[in-house]
């Protein structure tokens, strides 16, 4: 994440959640949760938590979550959020360096995070580390839009992204079973004179190589 990254989420952290529901929903956040089939007492981690937003929907679906983002005042609020939950970790970290051990969780979640991520393809191949084989990622964010003002008044650094380019850096992160499709919802941009903008967002899915013997089976 910028340096203007991290000032704008620290100037708005206390706002946040408002700012949020504009651009992202409760709705929309469950459809992209059930759509990463979690196993059973899943082991997850949601990248660029903010204020805990997505980890308030994945808690009740796994037996720890683990929250990152590179905001220390972000991981403020979230703390407060999500104080009812009792399987949950946070840690200030940037979404590129990881402080988790290889093949850990059984899924990781990135929602609105990647366009804020200096070198997308590597956050991507660090959030596939992660992941065991049979893992999942699952990342929600803007499809390439023209709203310029979105880099000067959020510090996004980039204006979306293109479908098949993300279908790339997934098969480039070794990933399989890619799937990227419309979120159930539009993000409700609201451009400095006020007037929102709709924007469309994907949700893209994909698994880690499950490692196989020379017969075809799974190795133990």
């Amino acid at each position: 994440m910028s340096t203007a990254s991290n000032t704008y989420f620290a100037s708005v952290a206390g706002q946040w959640d408002e700012i949020r529901a504009g651009y992202f929903t409760e709705h929309m956040r469950d459809a992209a949760i059930a759509k990463a089939n979690l196993p059973v007492n899943a082991i997850v981690a949601d990248i660029g938590t903010g204020t805990g937003f997505v980890i308030a929907g994945l808690a009740p679906h796994a037996s720890k979550v683990y929250g990152f983002d590179a905001s220390a005042e972000m991981l403020v609020v979230a703390r407060e959020n999500l104080s009812p939950f009792q399987n949950i970790e946070l840690k200030q970290a940037p979404g590129d360096e990881l402080p988790l051990a290889d093949e850990s969780l059984d899924g990781v979640f990135a929602n609105m995070y990647l366009h804020h991520a200096s070198d997308p393809l590597k956050a991507i191949k660090e959030m596939a580390r992660l992941l065991k084989p049979g893992g999942v990622l699952c990342i929600t964010d803007l499809d390439q839009h023209n709203h310029e003002w979105q880099r000067e008044q959020m510090a996004d650094l980039w204006l979306g992204f293109d479908r098949d380019l993300v279908r790339q850096w997934f098969d480039k992160a070794s990933l399989t079973q890619i799937d990227i499709d419309c979120a159930e919802g539009i993000c409700n941009a609201c451009g400095p004179d006020g007037k929102v903008e709709p924007l469309t967002v994907f949700v893209a899915i994909g698994l880690k190589n499950l490692q196989v013997d020379l017969k075809g089976g799974k190795l133990p």
